[in-house]
């Protein structure tokens, strides 16, 4: 959105773009999460451990790259734990899923 400096935004408009961004934000977390459970499936049929501290370590740090300028390294830190927490739920949950209990 290009941006008139002469006359700012009122707080509707902004609020109207965080919602946007919001949607936008939530529908690549869930395709993301699709791809997660994918993922899971992958791992329980050739019998990999749903954690890899390797893999997520380099995730944290293209992210934290990703970020910079933008987050503070911290903050980029907490939001990609809550986002491999939750895979890493979700991976979880998907392999009990498919192997119930008799």
């Amino acid at each position: 959105m290009e941006q008139n400096n002469t006359h700012p935004r009122s707080l509707e408009e902004l609020r109207a773009e965080i919602d946007e961004l919001d949607q936008r934000l939530f529908s690549l977390l869930a395709r993301r999460m699709a791809v997660v459970r994918t993922i899971g499936e992958v791992k329980r049929s050739n019998d990999i451990p749903i954690s890899d501290p390797v893999r997520e370590a380099l995730l944290k740090a293209r992210l934290k790259e990703l970020a910079s300028g933008i987050l503070e390294p911290w903050h980029v830190e907490e939001l990609a734990s809550v986002i491999i927490r939750i895979s890493r739920e979700l991976q979880t949950k998907s392999n009990k899923d498919s192997n119930p209990k008799v």
